[in-house]
């Protein structure tokens, strides 16, 4: 683990504190991080702050847009100085200045592109007889993507999660799979289907060489663990083959686009079988490994089929949480 540098100024003993106390909660507050502090105390410094203390104008200053600087970079320094400021906070320090999102872009408008079942089973057929022109010592690729494209789809997994799963994050006789440190650093364990368990048991025990149990599941010859840029280069070949072309945009859909087809097919399940769609959605938000039932509503976007039929279910729980108003 990157170690703490010993930081000048009233903060000095309070940084050190801050980034273990970070640590303690599982987030990787490594270099990059740090170096972020430490340039934040500096201009806390240059400034002329001398005591425990973040006045408003020194906040403001310190997340202004500077010239010629990414909007993303700003965001970054925002990040920075809100959870210090919201530290100090909550550990009693009153003369201390926190926005909330003055600067982190609000979610965009941008809308993914919703497979339909079958454009599904076009995209497992030509997964499963996908060939491609590879040295005999790289990986397996018509082994490999018939395997990760069922199980993105039918466990709502992040593509870097499935590429880092071990062997021995996997229990093959109940199917439950071990995520650790996940997006957001939240671990969980997720259960697959009986016919997904399946065709990781087949691909187990007849594909891929294993050595370990600390293996990756998808991993090259020599052990390497599988790239996200070879997934989705040869997901777009996969995307051709099953003859789903690029949009207007001129981008290909994306491979994370599956994920939100995950929650949508879930969600629809637990409408045809009457689950009370209120209760239910914590779950799935557990499932996909979110912090919050916001996470989840944004990866809901549900198909003209469905749509009416799940809206008037919500609309049946809406009707006694909201009043009436009566016309005079």
């Amino acid at each position: 683990m990157f170690p703490i540098p010993k930081f000048n100024g009233p903060f000095n003993v309070i940084l050190p504190q801050y980034i273990n106390y970070k640590r303690s909660l599982g987030y990787n507050y490594g270099r990059s991080i740090i170096y972020r502090l430490a340039e934040m105390n500096r201009f806390f410094i240059d400034k002329g702050i001398d005591e425990k203390k973040i006045p408003k104008h020194i906040f403001l200053e310190w997340i202004k847009l500077k010239n010629n600087e990414s909007v993303s970079n700003q965001e970054k320094r925002y990040i920075t100085i809100h959870g210090f400021a919201k530290y100090l906070i909550q550990n009693g320090y009153n003369d201390v200045y926190d926005e909330i999102n003055p600067v982190i872009k609000a979610s965009s408008d941008f809308i993914p592109y919703i497979y339909t079942k079958e454009e599904i089973k076009k995209i497992f057929d030509a997964a499963d007889n996908l060939k491609t022109i590879e040295k005999i010592y790289d990986y397996q690729h018509h082994l490999i993507l018939p395997v990760l494209m069922r199980l993105l789809y039918s466990t709502g997994l992040r593509i870097s999660e499935a590429l880092n799963l071990k062997l021995q994050d996997i229990d093959f006789k109940s199917g439950d799979l071990r995520i650790l440190d996940g997006k957001n650093h939240v671990s969980r364990m997720v259960v697959v289907s009986k016919t997904m368990k399946k065709v990781l048991c087949n691909y187990y025990r007849n594909s891929i060489t294993f050595s370990s149990e600390k293996d990756y599941l998808f991993h090259s010859r020599f052990g390497k663990k599988y790239k996200y840029g070879t997934v989705n280069r040869l997901f777009h070949q996969i995307l051709l083959m099953a003859g789903i072309s690029r949009k207007v945009s001129g981008n290909f859909p994306r491979l994370h686009d599956l994920r939100h087809v995950f929650s949508i097919r879930a969600l629809e399940q637990m409408e045809q079988k009457g689950y009370d769609l209120y209760t239910t959605l914590p779950f799935l938000s557990k499932y996909l490994g979110h912090k919050s039932i916001v996470e989840t509503e944004h990866y809901i976007r549900l198909t003209k089929m469905s749509f009416k039929r799940i809206t008037d279910t919500f609309n049946n729980y809406s009707s006694e949480i909201f009043p009436c108003i009566e016309e005079e």
